[in-house]
């Protein structure tokens, strides 16, 4: 397709507005549902049990934004409940260990609770995880679509979804995590199809099973690999060789859930996870409509571009087939699955939260659209359109924060206009709230440029990563969009 490449100065000038929005904006502090998800590397790790009441009295007793209620079932057996799953800390486990070590050798004493350095080693980790799962969706958008395309489309999923507040506002909750675990499976499970070692089988049981035991919601996608066993099927391309397959996946998502299955026997009692008591399932009631278009956190009212990528999901399945296919199908089910919770609006959350595990799916279809109007008009057009939503988001970022009251359902005259005016006065707080700043503006330079390196290195390793290893193109030839040529 015709379309303008990033330029290596294009390149330079992204890299420095990243490194200064990282200052700017980037919250190092662990709260809210990210206690849950830190509390077992503490516990574990510096305290050697599963008793998290220690650890989340610490973070009570400093007066931490939290929902109390939740840190504080005590069971029958004596330890304190931690309904989050384990995965997220399990990914952040070498961070906080090599913080861990570092901070024994070195004199004085250590808090491997609240000390800054040890939220900051959990809270790199979501963002170097979140790094490496961004620039594998910009590849794959990018072999489609073209580089400006799918830079576009990166960059409008993260600053124009919910995305953007567990980006750098809210980096501790699992949301990152997730959506690490989720790209690199169904990248890995799209690029071996057809000719998929043993080796490989048992790399996506892992991941998948991970994305599990990060978040329940990502068992959904698991289901790639009945999707795709059901496309061969059609095509009559099934073959029995493929149940070793199988087994060596089941065997990789076994081995990746032990961690859970062992942290709920502890401390439950039992091999399966305990539902938090505030949540339950309704399937027969599910509020589908409103999780898409209430002004609680409806994932189209509050994430409007999502809408502009659905237009494009077409032109992605023309392009993809079958996994194209089987993400809409997991995507349509995590609707679903959703609209049936109590609180299907995410608590006390930025919008539709817990869809943002379908920033793939939605990379991919703004792709699609980004690049068929770059292909007709300037391809200033769908920067604008990115533009547009991106902004919109910032200043609804603001409402949320500062104007929207805790838990509120505002008419849409105040959500659409009201408060967006009001709410423009604040955006410019949106750029004081990170860690580096806040520690230059109170004269610990120190801390902020140690902070700050230790954020660029997170970022420069993860790209080193996802960029170094040459992943094998698709064993067919991308079939072409019409009146277009591929880059």
């Amino acid at each position: 397709m015709q379309t303008r490449d990033l330029s290596h100065r294009a390149l330079i000038w992204l890299g420095v507005a990243a490194v200064v929005l990282l200052a700017l904006g980037f919250r190092t502090t662990i709260r809210g549902d990210g206690v849950g998800y830190y509390a077992y590397l503490p516990a574990l790790v510096a305290s050697r049990t599963f008793d998290m009441a220690p650890t989340f009295n610490r973070f009570l007793a400093a007066g931490t934004p939290v929902y109390p209620e939740n840190l504080q079932h005590h069971l029958a057996n004596g330890l304190t409940a931690n309904y989050k799953p384990v995965g997220a800390a399990l990914l952040a486990l070498p961070f906080y260990g090599l913080t861990h070590l570092v901070m024994l050798a070195l004199p004085g004493t250590q808090d491997p609770v609240l000390g800054e350095e040890y939220q900051l080693s959990f809270t790199l980790a979501s963002l170097f995880y979140l790094s490496i799962a961004l620039l594998l969706i910009y590849r794959l958008v990018r072999e489609l679509f073209g580089s400006w395309p799918a830079a576009l489309a990166v960059a409008a999923v993260v600053f124009a979804t919910p995305l953007v507040v567990y980006t750098l506002f809210e980096p501790a909750y699992y949301h990152t995590f997730a959506l690490f675990t989720i790209t690199v499976y169904a990248v890995l499970v799209y690029r071996t199809h057809g000719r998929r070692r043993m080796s490989q089988w048992f790399a996506a049981g892992i991941l998948g099973g991970l994305a599990t035991i990060i978040h329940v919601n990502e068992v959904l996608f698991l289901a790639l690999i009945p999707l795709e066993s059901a496309w061969l099927i059609a095509r009559g391309h099934w073959s029995s060789r493929l149940i070793g397959g199988y087994a060596a996946f089941a065997g990789g998502a076994l081995v990746a859930g032990l961690p859970q299955l062992v942290t709920d026997q502890v401390i439950y009692g039992r091999w399966l996870p305990a539902a938090a008591p505030n949540i339950t399932f309704d399937f027969t009631h599910p509020h589908l409509l409103e999780l898409l278009a209430s002004t609680h956190n409806g994932w189209l009212s509050w994430s409007p571009i999502v809408a502009i990528a659905i237009l494009g999901l077409p032109l992605v399945v023309r392009r993809l087939g079958w996994f194209a296919g089987a993400l809409i199908v997991i995507g349509l089910g995590e609707l679903v699955l959703n609209a049936a919770l109590s609180d299907w609006w995410g608590g006390v959350g930025f919008g539709a939260r817990r869809l943002t595990d379908q920033s793939l799916l939605l990379a991919l279809g703004l792709g699609g659209v980004f690049a068929w109007l770059s292909a007709r008009l300037r391809s200033r057009v769908p920067a604008t359109v990115a533009g547009v939503f991106m902004a919109w988001n910032a200043v609804l970022v603001a409402q949320f924060y500062y104007v929207l009251p805790t838990g509120a359902t505002p008419s849409w005259p105040d959500f659409l206009v009201g408060n967006q005016l009001r709410a423009l006065a604040y955006v410019p707080r949106l750029f004081i709230q990170g860690t580096v700043i806040r520690d230059l503006a109170g004269g610990d330079w120190a801390a902020a440029i140690g902070v700050w390196l230790a954020l660029i290195a997170g970022i420069a390793a993860a790209t080193w990563l996802a960029i170094g290893r040459r992943w094998s193109l698709p064993a067919k030839p991308l079939r072409p969009l019409p009146h277009a040529v591929d880059t």
